[in-house]
Formats: structure tokens, C-alpha cells, sequence
């Protein structure tokens, strides 16, 4: 008999490569009943919207120099891909796109909006906020890390298949950039912990585009993420995840993480990738903000006249939790 699920649950529902994907885990622990005819149902109607949707989208290639955020998870990368974008002259995919990729670009954004608490701290996720395309990505059935909150058990097979592979990957998400891209007037900017194992890919798909890299000390960042996988997991997983498989996975994510920062070091200009301090951020936020914004090049409808100005309505909007100081694991390898 299937477990009741926690009250806090919430399936995620996606394309048919996804419900594929998670029916090969087999019968689900913690699912709500009738949830294998919901998945089926749900994957038929996602791909049938899918296939309408791409007649209505753009075609041709995606921006040519869009401007990435990038950082393990727990970095800093919510929190500077709110302020950059607070800063005006961006297009970056919202919330309600970010969750309803086969039907953003048909419906248009939700009549009513909404605000809901991270499952791991105190922030807030609003529904036309700023979001990281990882959960469209995720949705439209592409390989990504994320699949891990699903079914934490296979979360060592979820790791490397978001840092390998080719462009052919990421078909689907690549048109829904596009459409991203189309909808809006301002310069591309998107955010995601998974484009860092993705770097190589991205470059060759936007020869034009930046990276922003914003790194925080790896034993904070452990600590942290131990906390927000854990948090995420009681809201979205089907199967129970033994801790050993997530620290194990959070370790190896840190290494492939140094690995990935190493060759771009080697490999890109200063033109190219931008190194962000995590603390430097919560310190002296205006000075990091003026250094990104000249890093990042080009705004439309923005300009030097308007720094000054677009940096105090980004701070003054979005605030900067400093929260609680993660303990470090007793470990000298971080």
C-alpha cells in the first residue's frame, strides 16, 4: 500500500521524457493515490501543449550574447540574480514560465500573482519574480540535476549527467530561451547552479555570451546545501534519501564544481568570466553591483548616466538576508 504522503508534497508533472524517468524508479513511496494516472495524463497533455506552443514561437538562433549567473547552490546566486535584474534593462524568465514551460508563451502570465516561502530559508518566490530556468529545463524533460529531488535514491546518476552531454541535450530548453529572449526588450540573463557544469556547452551555443561566477567558502556552501536539499526533498521527492547518498553527492558536486572552475580559469579572458565573493556581496553590495553591470556590457535602454540610480532602486528592492552562519563539517578536505 502506498505511504501517505507529507502534507507539505507537491508533485512536479513535466514532459514525457520525464514521467518516463521517474516511473523507471518504480512504485513510488510517498506518492498521493492515482498519482501514476496523474503522471501519464499530465505528460500526454504537456507534450500535446508543446508541440502547439512551438508554432507560435520564434524560430532562428537564440541570443547571440546573453550574460549567465552561475555558483553551486546556496551561493549567492538567488539573491544577485534578483539585484542584476532590479537593475533594469534585463529579460529573464519568471517564475510562472519557469513552471509552466509547455504553456508559458500561449496563456500569458497568471491574472493573479503570488508570493510562497522557500521550503529552506526566508525567501520569498513570487510568482512573476526572476527565476532559474533549471525548473523549465527540468520540466521539459531535459537531464538536469533536479531529477534528484524527485527521486533522491538515483541522485549519484543525477549528478554527472548535468555536467556532460552536447547541445542536442538541451533542444527543448534552447527553444524555450528563445522564447524568453522574444518576449521581453532587455539583454538575456539567465541564472541557474546547473549551468556551471554546463559551461563548455554554453559557450559554444553563445560565443557572445558572460558568466558571472559567484563562489562562497565549500564549507559553508556543504552545510547549507545539506539543509536546502533536505528542505526541497520533504516537498518534492517520491522516495525517501538516505544521507550518506546526498553528502556523497553534495561532495562530488563541490569537486566537478573546482574542476569546472579550473579550466575556465585556463580557458576564458577577463572579457568573459567574472569572479563574484559571496561575502563581498553582503558587505559592499553597491561596489559589487557597479563592477557586474560594467562587466556585463550593454543594457538596453540603460546606461553609465544610469548606474548610480539602477544600483539604489536594485538594493533598495531587494534585500540581502544575511542569515545564520552554516556550521562547517569536521572535515579537513573542504
Amino acid at each position: 500500500m502506498t505511504a501517505r504522503p507529507d502534507p507539505a508534497f507537491q508533485p512536479l508533472f513535466g514532459a514525457r521524457a520525464l514521467a518516463e524517468w521517474i516511473r523507471r524508479g518504480g512504485r513510488p513511496a510517498r506518492a498521493p493515490s492515482g498519482y501514476g494516472l496523474r503522471l501519464r495524463w499530465h505528460a500526454r497533455w504537456f507534450e500535446l501543449n508543446w508541440r502547439l506552443q512551438l508554432q507560435r514561437m520564434p524560430s532562428g538562433a537564440p541570443a547571440a550574447d546573453p550574460v549567465f549567473i552561475l555558483g553551486l547552490w546556496r551561493s549567492g546566486t538567488t539573491v544577485l540574480h534578483e539585484l542584476v535584474n532590479a537593475c533594469g534593462g534585463w529579460t529573464t524568465p519568471q517564475t510562472w514560465q519557469c513552471f509552466h514551460p509547455s504553456t508559458c508563451f500561449m496563456t500569458g502570465p497568471p491574472t493573479q500573482g503570488g508570493t510562497v516561502q522557500r521550503p529552506m530559508d526566508r525567501g520569498v518566490i513570487s510568482a512573476e519574480g526572476p527565476q532559474e530556468d533549471e525548473f523549465a529545463l527540468l520540466l521539459l524533460g531535459e537531464p538536469s540535476a533536479y531529477r534528484g529531488l524527485i527521486d533522491p535514491r538515483r541522485l549519484p546518476e543525477c549528478g554527472p549527467v548535468s555536467s556532460s552531454g552536447s547541445a542536442d541535450d538541451l533542444e527543448r530548453w534552447q527553444r524555450f530561451v528563445r522564447g524568453i529572449a522574444a518576449g521581453g526588450g532587455g539583454r538575456l540573463l539567465l541564472k541557474s547552479p546547473g549551468h556551471t557544469f554546463r559551461i563548455p556547452i554554453l559557450r559554444g551555443l553563445f560565443p557572445g555570451a558572460r558568466f558571472i561566477w559567484i563562489g562562497r567558502h565549500p564549507g559553508e556552501v556543504l552545510a547549507s546545501n545539506l539543509k536546502m536539499w533536505s528542505a526541497m526533498m520533504r516537498v518534492y521527492a517520491l522516495w525517501d534519501c538516505a544521507d550518506d547518498i546526498l553528502q556523497r553527492f553534495l561532495r562530488e558536486a563541490v569537486r566537478a564544481c573546482s574542476h569546472v572552475l579550473e579550466r575556465c580559469v585556463g580557458e576564458m579572458t577577463r572579457e568573459q568570466l567574472l569572479w563574484v565573493d559571496f561575502e563581498a556581496l553582503q558587505t559592499d553590495p553597491a561596489r559589487v553591483l557597479r563592477q557586474i553591470l560594467r562587466f556585463a556590457g550593454e543594457r538596453p535602454g540603460r546606461g553609465e548616466q544610469s548606474l548610480d540610480t539602477d544600483i539604489e532602486t536594485a538594493l533598495s528592492s531587494v534585500p540581502i538576508h544575511r542569515g545564520e552562519r552554516a556550521g562547517m563539517p569536521d572535515d579537513e578536505s573542504v
